[in-house]
């Protein structure tokens, strides 16, 4: 077996072992009661002659029987650990003990308390192994969550080890369940070194996935563009050309140590014309926007107010004045078209995104051209806006960023 093994491979020997749960108990009896005294000498190699404490293996049950590839575990309670996949060995075992359901969210939270506390202060660290062990359980990480969000509430004597280590866990995490809780911990979490260990975990690795979009007009562009008519024509060209032709940019954005990376294609017919790769460094970035539902809908609502209102009263006027010439059937279709552009070039270019609990983030950096990525899930946009923030901050380094499991 290799000296160094994942807590993955741990988790997969301990559950092929004949006498797992009888295993468990017996870490998980003596790792509590090490916790609840804060033992701080618990699983550390013992000086030849000190002290021992009597861990006693279940009645009928020999010592032997608790051998695994990686060590024994009765063996290392009374003697401590001397090697990394010994450690690792003691804490897998602890972090079986939340995959099921505790009775209360008392001691659901109590049980994570003792480990976050053992990971702080001894060898024995079963939040490495949480993931593996009991990752599909959601009630562990919101007890995790909350230990990274106000560890003092949780704990008197927790503070800011406490809520690092479980930041640290909670980003980690790859498993689905663990998403909801982290966004929630990212809400609330104001120290930057916890929100950089939460923001660059699994959901933060993942890319956002969506559409790369023509840069919106400012208010000013989209106001002569609308009373040219020409807001329309251009709308409807790009409406024709996805219906008609299929064309489509399909983007992702993926926070790296390096920046914010854009990777995108064109698409027509069915056939990739180009891929591309967009990198913006965040020392480049300006600022990251996340639009939200229903864009800019005032100014399309004064846009239209303002046609309709000047239509009518300027025909008063027109009609007052009878100046020869004047057509208001020629007048009426022309504010109908101005109308019409405005509507389709709001429809279009966020409409419909909101409508589907879809957003669209901006991108500007300090040097370049603004990017523009639409129908992007909102939650998820939201975390990977915590995620720049706290990586932006300083707070967090290349070391923060391991590769994906």
């Amino acid at each position: 077996m290799s000296d160094a093994p994942t807590p993955a491979e741990v988790i997969s020997a301990l559950n092929k072992h004949p006498l797992e749960d009888e295993l468990v108990k017996l870490v998980k009896k003596a790792a509590i009661e090490a916790a609840e005294q804060r033992d701080q000498a618990f699983a550390s190699r013992k000086p030849h002659g000190g002290e021992t404490p009597a861990h006693r293996v279940p009645e009928g049950l020999a010592r032997s029987d608790f051998d695994t590839p990686f060590g024994n575990v009765a063996t290392l309670l009374e003697e401590g650990v001397g090697t990394p996949a010994e450690a690792l060995l003691l804490g897998a075992a602890l972090a079986l003990a939340a995959r099921e359901e505790s009775a209360t969210e008392e001691q659901e939270q109590e049980l994570v308390a003792h480990m976050t506390w053992l990971a702080a202060h001894t060898p024995c660290d079963a939040l490495l192994s949480l993931d593996a062990a009991a990752g599909k359980r959601e009630d562990v990480w919101r007890a995790v969550a909350r230990i990274a969000i106000d560890p003092a509430e949780v704990a008197p004597d927790f503070g800011r080890t406490e809520s690092l280590l479980a930041a640290a866990a909670l980003g980690a995490s790859l498993s689905p369940e663990a998403a909801s809780p982290r966004t929630r911990a990212l809400a609330r979490v104001e120290d930057q070194q916890t929100r950089a260990l939460l923001a660059v975990g699994g959901v933060a690795r993942e890319p956002l996935l969506g559409e790369l979009l023509p840069t919106p007009f400012r208010p000013v562009a989209t106001a002569i563009l609308a009373v040219t008519l020409l807001l329309g024509v251009y709308q409807l060209g790009r409406l024709v050309a996805r219906l008609a032709f299929g064309y489509r940019r399909p983007a992702s954005f993926t926070l790296t140590e390096r920046g914010l990376e854009l990777t995108y294609r064109v698409e027509m017919l069915g056939k990739v014309l180009k891929e591309r790769t967009v990198l913006v460094p965040l020392p480049n970035l300006a600022s990251v926007t996340r639009e939200v539902q229903f864009p800019r809908a005032g100014l399309y609502a004064g846009l239209a107010a303002l046609v309709i209102g000047t239509y009518f009263g300027m025909g008063l006027f027109v009609d007052a004045l009878r100046v020869p010439g004047g057509s208001s059937s020629l007048l009426s279709m022309a504010v109908a078209l101005i109308v019409a552009g405005l509507a389709i070039d709001f429809l279009l270019s966020s409409g419909l995104d909101g409508m589907r609990g879809r957003c669209r983030l901006l991108v500007e950096p300090r040097k370049g051209r603004t990017l523009c990525v639409g129908a992007i899930d909102a939650d998820r946009a939201d975390v990977m806006l915590a995620s720049i923030t706290a990586v932006a901050s300083g707070a967090s380094g290349p070391s923060l960023f391991p590769p994906p499991a």
